[in-house]
């Protein structure tokens, strides 16, 4: 049987899923930021534990907006047959993770493949920070965060990314609030080349000494140049500075996993992300 954590079984679960980094950084990412009991803040996730005796074997989440994440190393059936149960009567509109976790709960709860918006296996990769090397770089480049002013050029660049990446625009927002939520992240970065915007960038994940890249996005006007290998190499070496040794990404194209690799990222693995179209009750 698996049972809801409570807040003193956060340092037991990051312990746990700690030794699953790569494929567990959503799950602790959302730990670090909200706790076990943030019912408020979409991010917000109720955690489900499986133990044997006193150590965890299993974990999964399932966040305030909906989405479920797992981390199972044995691939448990009765684990996602118990998590199924305890998630009835629940909504959710996606799930990600490591990808026969996803194909085992998606079996269980019975989604079927039409479903889905998007549902996309991506070759996950990691990177040790401290072998970034800045200096392959042209020194002509201005690294930022975002501001205000930036706002109209990315409400164009979410849609450009969102028709890439064929992950929909959430329908409780618009281009407009995405724009302004970029420029409001801790860790949103904008390249820009002789004052013309090349490149964004930002964390989806961060832990004490690791972070998870996401929201790469190059306009096509400035593709083949090199400018999303650069910008998350330069985001990485000002994270280095504050503690960051490792980080992990999943790439969405060829192109893109060509661009990491040439800045250090090592393929480990692959990172299942699979997108409903349309919120889905458990049990139902």
């Amino acid at each position: 049987m698996i049972r809801c954590a409570e807040p003193n079984d956060a340092p037991s679960i990051e312990s746990f899923l700690q030794s699953h980094a790569a494929t567990s950084m959503f799950l602790r990412g959302n730990l670090a930021a909200h706790g076990t009991n943030e019912y408020k803040h979409p991010h917000g996730t109720t955690f489900y534990i499986k133990e044997e005796g006193k150590r965890i074997i299993a974990i999964a989440g399932r966040t305030n907006c909906g989405y479920v994440m797992s981390q199972s190393p044995d691939n448990d059936p009765a684990f996602f047959d118990d998590l199924a149960q305890e998630l009835e009567g629940k909504m959710i509109v996606a799930m990600t993770g490591a990808p026969a976790q996803v194909r085992a709960f998606l079996a269980v709860i019975g989604c079927k493949d039409q479903l889905f918006a998007k549902r996309d296996v991506q070759p996950l990769y990691e990177m040790d920070v401290s072998k970034i090397d800045l200096s392959v770089f042209e020194n002509t480049t201005e690294f930022r965060v975002p501001d205000a002013d930036d706002a109209n050029f990315l409400e164009y660049w979410f849609a450009g990314y969102h028709a890439d990446t064929g992950v929909p625009i959430p329908k409780d927002s618009n281009l407009s609030a995405l724009a302004v939520n970029f420029i409001e992240k801790t860790d949103a970065r904008l390249l820009f080349v002789d004052g013309v915007p090349v490149a964004m960038t930002t964390m989806n994940a961060r832990v004490s000494d690791t972070v998870q890249v996401g929201g790469v996005y190059v306009p096509s006007s400035e593709r083949g140049k090199g400018y999303g290998g650069q910008i998350v190499a330069m985001h990485l070496a000002e994270l280095r500075s504050n503690g960051i040794t490792k980080a992990i990404l999943f790439a969405a194209s060829a192109a893109a996993a060509r661009a990491y690799e040439k800045i250090g990222f090592v393929q480990i693995g692959s990172y299942e992300i699979a997108l409903l179209n349309d919120r889905y009750l458990i049990g139902t």
